[in-house]
């Protein structure tokens, strides 16, 4: 017995000192994780020596569970349960069955991706049952030693399949009862207990995929967001590899402004020989943008690909320039969009205080839209804002040289410095009013940039409205209104027809862009500037509504003189038609020049036919300014001389609602629904008989009254 130990134990060194030298070269992420394995494998006995004489071949199988400890060498210890059956060439007997249990150590390791060994020491008991010619069963147990090892491949992480041999010696008294060779093939599944497992194939050879030539673009930080999607460079790679390559994987790293590699996918395959273009992306960190002199930085590009199989990885380390936070350059004209920072807090902070400005101001036919940009002009002309062209980038000559470098400021840089070019003025004004949901648009012209402002209104009410409609922009159903921003200490008006001539000037010979926000912010999305917001102090808001009103008076005078003009003339002609008076006076009242809109009404009060007409709009002046009672007492005495007009029965529940009669209010809607459905349209509210819960459709149809024509 103890021969046969040695003989195992020499044998199984031997097998050691061969393969062991093969560890060093086993999955290194195969090693530092605990994992718990099954494993079945059938095996085929060949009895050995003399055995031979008294032994057929026979069949067995084993069962084992071993567990890996979290250790970076390849051990692991296991528990085995197996069966023999072995026929006998003996003629007093029937084949003999052998139950095997036993513990072992043993190391299993994985070298060239998906390939496994293994070897392995065991011991145990076993115990032999033979049923002899006569029916008698015979019993009888000794230990036994078992040694081998085998050759195994991973179908996945968990499962592999693999064969093997072993030396097999059951011992006996007083000789060994049995000395066999094993031949198996078994399949094992394993579980992680921790950490992690995988089956990444070893690279055998260097990777032989070139790098040609690696280009960078300008990187502006401004546009972070943008390189996610667009590149910022690309590089020519040559496959030098024996055969094609694919799953081709490119991953670029810059440490301290991306928080992770970027990483994607690239098309393929590359055959072999193949030289192939490919675009760099990579997504930055805020980090960015506290870039205020260019810098250059290491970037990592990673190339992983697979060849027959194998995966290898080709790395690069090259330098990268990444300019200023205020740089860009005009080879598109909407980057300018992602400098409109309309949620940054100073630009908030001033847009809702001017906001404020016009809240309590009868809107008008002007519309609010126009009325804030006008509020927005006069707070920065009021601040001391100027225009200044920056000699060092000069907008006309960089706007021409597409990938010059411009420096662009923020809008809140603007309000510190007090100053700005026409690009950064054209973002400080589009900042202020996107602050205040008023869509705007970038407008280009040879050499300028200024900005443009949806009305927020129909063309056909634009036409309705506005003397000269040359001084607007219609486009795809809306209305803007040019204005340059460079003017901004000049007058609105001159502001305004300054920028419609050079939209004039221009436009005919194909020489202007005109570029919303809203669509440039898709491509190019704003960025916060980052740091504290500067103590700035903004003029006083009264100031600037004193300024605001008289601004107002002047536009409405621009947009109306010329309508009164045609108008007193027609009158004149007409000797005072009271028709003609009543439509002067519904004009300067739809601009809100109340006073000279009563004076006219108020001419005619006494015209046959005409004063239920004129007592209605006295009655339309009162309900705009807030005086329901007023209101009220009017429309009551056109009642009487309109005889229950429809118009005017909604115009008395409309006055009713204001002061709070609910229920008579609803009473009056009732009735000029039966008289006529179509006109209490949009005043729906007035029939609940109670408080409306969306005071929204109140407020908005308080600046709408019925006028009487």
């Amino acid at each position: 017995m103890k021969d046969s130990i040695k003989i195992i134990f020499f044998i199984y060194l031997l097998l050691m000192l061969l393969i062991l030298p093969l560890t060093l070269f086993s999955q290194a992420s195969d090693r530092n994780y605990s994992t718990l394995t099954f494993s079945m494998s059938p095996r085929y006995e060949l009895p050995l020596f003399t055995d031979s004489t008294r032994f057929g071949n026979g069949l067995s199988g084993d069962f084992t569970i071993s567990y890996k400890p979290p250790i970076a060498f390849p051990i692991h210890v296991s528990l085995n349960l197996g069966y023999t059956y072995l026929p006998l060439k003996l003629s007093w007997a029937n084949p003999i069955h052998n139950i095997l249990a036993g513990v072992g150590v043993g190391v299993d390791f994985r070298f060239l991706g998906r390939i496994a060994a293994d070897l392995y020491v065991r011991g145990g008991y076993y115990e032999g049952i033979l049923e002899n010619l006569k029916g008698e069963i015979i019993y009888g147990g000794n230990p036994y030693i078992d040694a081998g090892g085998g050759l195994s491949f991973y179908l996945s992480p968990r499962l592999r399949m693999g064969m093997g041999s072993s030396y097999r010696q059951l011992f006996g008294k007083p000789d060994d009862f049995l000395r066999s060779v094993g031949f198996y093939v078994g399949t094992s599944y394993r579980i992680p207990l921790s950490g992690s497992i995988d089956i990444a194939p070893a690279e055998t050879k260097p990777a032989r995929l070139r790098i040609l030539k690696v280009n960078f673009d300008d990187i502006f930080p401004v546009f972070y967001k943008y390189y996610d999607d667009h590149p910022i460079g690309k590089i020519t790679v040559e496959n030098g590899e024996e055969s094609k390559i694919d799953d081709i994987k490119v991953s670029f790293y810059i440490k301290q402004y991306m928080d992770n590699p970027k990483t994607y996918r690239v098309e393929g395959p590359i055959e072999r020989g193949e030289k192939r273009d490919i675009d760099l992306f990579a997504l930055f960190n805020e980090r960015v943008l506290t870039i205020t002199e260019g810098a250059k930085v290491s970037s990592e590009l990673v190339i992983d690909y697979r060849i027959k199989g194998l995966e290898k990885r080709k790395t690069m380390i090259s330098t990268v320039s990444i300019q200023n936070r205020n740089a860009s350059i005009w080879d598109d004209d909407r980057r300018a969009a992602a400098f409109v920072t309309a949620r940054d807090p100073l630009v908030l902070k001033l847009g809702k205080n001017l906001a404020g400005v016009i809240r309590n101001q009868p809107v008008g036919v002007l519309g609010k839209n126009l009325m804030l940009t006008l509020a927005i002009h006069n707070a920065l002309s009021m601040y001391g804002m100027t225009y200044i062209v920056d000699p060092n980038t000069p907008y006309r000559e960089f706007h021409e040289k597409k990938q010059a470098i411009d420096f662009l400021q923020f809008p809140r840089q603007t309000l510190e410095y007090k100053a700005g070019d026409c690009d950064d003025l054209s973002i400080l004004y589009a900042a202020l009013l996107e602050a205040l949901s008023i869509n705007t648009a970038f407008i280009t012209a040879p050499g300028h940039i200024y900005i443009a402002v949806d009305l927020g209104m129909t063309p056909s009410q634009a036409n309705a409205i506005f003397y000269n409609t040359d001084d607007l922009i219609i486009r795809n159903g809306k209305v803007w209104f040019p204005f340059e921003v460079t003017m901004v200490q000049e007058d609105f008006i001159k502001a305004w027809q300054e920028g419609a001539r050079e939209w004039r000037k221009y436009t005919p010979l194909g020489k202007t862009g005109f570029y919303p926000v809203s669509e440039a912010w898709k491509v190019f999305e704003p960025v916060g500037l980052p740091g504290e917001t500067p103590g700035i102090e903004f003029p006083p808001m009264e100031k600037v509504k004193v300024a605001f009103t008289a601004d107002i008076k002047r536009v409405i005078e621009k947009e109306i003189v010329n309508k009164v003009k045609d108008l007193e003339s027609r009158i004149a002609k007409s000797g005072n038609n009271p028709r003609l008076i009543n439509k002067l006076g519904i004009l300067y009242a739809r601009y809100g020049l109340y006073d000279k809109a009563e004076k006219q009404f108020l001419k005619i009060m006494e015209k046959s036919g005409y004063r239920g007409i004129a007592l209605v709009n006295v009655g339309n002046i009162r309900y705009k300014k807030g005086d329901y009672k007023g209101a009220l007492r009017y429309y009551e005495k056109a009642r009487v001389a309109l005889a229950d007009d429809p118009k005017v029965l909604l115009n008395i529940a409309r006055a009713r609602y204001q002061l709070g009669n609910y229920e008579q209010s609803r009473k009056l809607y009732d009735r000029v629904k039966l008289i006529s459905p179509a006109l209490v349209k949009g005043y729906e509210y007035l029939g609940t008989g109670s408080k409306s819960s969306s005071r929204a459709a109140s407020a908005e149809e308080r600046g709408s009254v019925l006028w009487q024509e």
